[in-house]
């Protein structure tokens, strides 16, 4: 379907009832662009009469109404330097409970080796299977270690050549093991076909929930010292791979001297928050930088509806959902070209400005301060671009559009299933290979997690939406 098709509500194919998607949260502890997709995904089928059960790790703080009315809840472990966050292993209880709900198919949104439990459904019970890919794996290690570690080349050396090259073999050939890959932008289509993956792979840009981003106006969010007509906003999570570093030092080098209004404004939280205000501090931004912190995606749009620019650094996205949720709210955007997610949103010169990243990362820097000086300083083409994304993002970005493309490629998945059954009897399935290897990657997982301190990641104490 092409985003000049007009939306229809998405009919679901005849002999899909029950469907499970695997997700990394059974509940969903701060802002997490995976699981907000998991949950609209769930609302979705739900609405168009499928049973959805979602299969996740379980999590010893979650409330019951925190968590999926269906749900199977695998044994788990914490991560040390990620509160809320755990890692599922698998249980012969947890395989049986799956195999009892007769899944007509299996949607794995999961980072990691909970996506066997899938492979064991496709090969043992012939439920198709479908992988989407949720994170860019080069940019994990850097999240992983401590600054000292990550300064020391030879650690830095044995992450980035050896165990991340091993990690994408190894996600390709789980995600081989499938009946196909969803991926969210173009870009990632090659990426993935040169790491090896040969099953088909499907392109679905995420949605956004109208219900969400469609809420009226509200107060005015932004503390009183940023200037309205002059606000910069960035919404993320506030971890090294988002590119906040780069974003705080080139504002103060090249957009705060030359428009003396101007704010950014920084709403998100994570391990390096603190780092990043105190950076903010070095560089003489103590009333121009405004950290707010996490706040429920719920009041994300107020945030973005009374900014005026949004401004986006990170190079690690497979998608940039906050890219498509500020445009669909009438920012313009200012990014840098990933080649991934957040190039696949913003049309260069119409929308917003891609600015390629490097290899000379001064001048990068310098393009994108002009870029977003320009746009402050006129203010007719800041509105023009502003009302192009609003268009251009409702119509790309329309939750009709993304449920009718998932609604295809489970067709196709179907179909990939049925015509590889031969091949699969043949090949059969090692499952104590299967499960000794889930076993010892997220034992791995959760011992390098040992290698930071615990990280704030919700300091204000707000609740996400939960799945109802």
């Amino acid at each position: 379907m092409t985003s000049t098709e007009a939306s229809t509500r998405a009919t679901p194919p005849p002999w899909l009832r029950r469907i499970a998607i695997l997700n990394d949260y059974a509940r969903v502890p701060y802002a997490n662009g995976s699981s907000f997709a998991s949950q609209m995904l769930r609302r979705e089928f739900a609405a168009r009469g499928q049973e959805v059960t979602v299969i996740g790790p379980n999590d010893p703080h979650a409330r019951p109404e925190q968590l999926p009315p269906r749900r199977i809840l695998l044994p788990s472990l914490p991560l040390r330097n990620h509160p809320g966050v755990y890692m599922p292993f698998p249980s012969a209880r947890s395989f049986r409970a799956a195999a009892a709900q007769q899944f007509d198919f299996v949607l794995s949104q999961s980072n990691h080796d909970l996506c066997d439990l899938g492979v064991w459904l496709r090969f043992k019970h012939d439920v198709p299977l479908l992988c989407v890919n949720t994170l860019h794996l080069p940019s994990v290690y850097g999240v992983v270690l401590s600054e000292r570690m990550r300064q020391n080349r030879t650690i830095n050396g044995l992450f980035q050549d050896r165990l991340m090259p091993w990690l994408e073999r190894h996600s390709a050939e789980v995600y081989n093991l499938g009946d196909g890959l969803i991926v969210l932008a173009e870009g990632l289509v090659d990426y993935w076909r040169e790491r090896g993956v040969t099953v088909p792979i499907h392109v679905i840009p995420r949605a956004v929930a109208p219900h969400i981003f469609d809420a009226p106006a509200g107060a005015d969010p932004f503390p009183a010292a940023a200037a309205a007509g002059q606000r910069l906003l960035v919404v993320c999570r506030h971890s090294r791979e988002k590119g906040i570093e780069r974003l705080l030092r080139l504002f103060a080098r090249h957009v705060a001297p030359a428009c003396p209004q101007a704010s950014l404004t920084l709403v998100g939280d994570g391990p390096d928050h603190d780092d990043f205000r105190a950076l903010a501090e070095r560089l003489g931004l103590g009333g121009r930088a405004h950290f707010i912190g996490e706040v429920p995606v719920t009041e994300v749009p107020n945030y973005y509806r009374h900014a005026d620019l949004f401004v986006y650094t990170s190079l690690s996205e497979t998608y940039g959902q906050v890219v498509s949720e500020a445009m669909w709210c009438g920012l313009a955007a200012v990014a840098f070209a990933d080649g991934m997610g957040v190039s696949q949103q913003i049309r260069d010169g119409r929308d917003g400005f891609l600015v390629e990243p490097g290899p000379d990362t001064d001048a990068a820097d310098a393009e994108f301060g002009a870029r977003v000086v320009s746009l402050l300083r006129d203010e007719a083409a800041l509105k023009n671009m502003s009302e192009e994304a609003a268009r251009y993002a409702r119509d790309r970005a329309d939750p009709e559009r993304s449920i009718a493309r998932y609604y295809a490629a489970f067709e196709a998945a179907r179909e990939h299933c049925r015509s590889t059954a031969a091949e699969r009897r043949t090949r059969g399935l090692n499952t104590p290979r299967l499960i000794s290897r889930w076993l010892a990657v997220h034992g791995a997982v959760v011992g390098l997690s040992a290698l930071r301190p615990p990280a704030l990641l919700n300091r204000n104490g707000g609740e996400q939406p939960t799945w109802s």
